[in-house]
Formats: structure tokens, C-alpha cells, sequence
């Protein structure tokens, strides 16, 4: 596969088209060594299991099933007032 050269040496994880329409890569990173994933996409949670990366499972079906994951379940719970 051809990467752009930013990302030539980036250590990749292969998704397919079937995961990608599911959400599969739509998570939420506690921090750069744990990640909370959908309990559906557990051969990702594999390969980032395989790096290192603890992954807790939450069964998010209904949310993805309006095309929702977590980043419309995790919005930000503090908001500046702009005005």
C-alpha cells in the first residue's frame, strides 16, 4: 500500500471497508496507552492489544446503528462561552 511520505514509517493498522462503515476506527483514547472500543470490533482491539495498548470494550450497537459512536457520547463537558 502507497503512504504518503509524512506517514511512510508509521507502525499501521489495516481496517477493512466493512469496519471502516461500522465505525470500527471511531474510539476513545484514555490515553496513549489505554483506548475504549465498540465490543464489535474486536480484531482491531487485537492489534492494538498486540502493541502494548490496554483496549476496554463497551457495547456501543445501538449507538452505531444511528451512525453515533463515542465522540457523540463523549462530547465535551465543559464549553466556553464565545459571545
Amino acid at each position: 500500500m502507497a503512504y504518503p511520505k509524512q506517514l511512510k514509517n508509521w507502525d499501521t493498522i489495516n481496517v477493512s471497508l466493512e469496519e471502516a462503515s461500522r465505525l470500527a476506527t471511531n474510539r476513545l483514547p484514555i490515553n496513549e496507552n489505554v483506548y475504549v472500543t465498540d465490543k464489535g470490533f474486536i480484531s482491531i482491539g487485537n492489534q492494538l492489544a498486540q502493541r502494548g495498548i490496554t483496549v476496554e470494550y463497551i457495547d456501543f450497537t445501538i449507538s452505531r446503528s444511528f451512525s453515533a459512536s463515542f465522540r457523540c457520547s463523549t462530547q465535551p463537558l465543559v464549553r466556553e462561552d464565545l459571545s
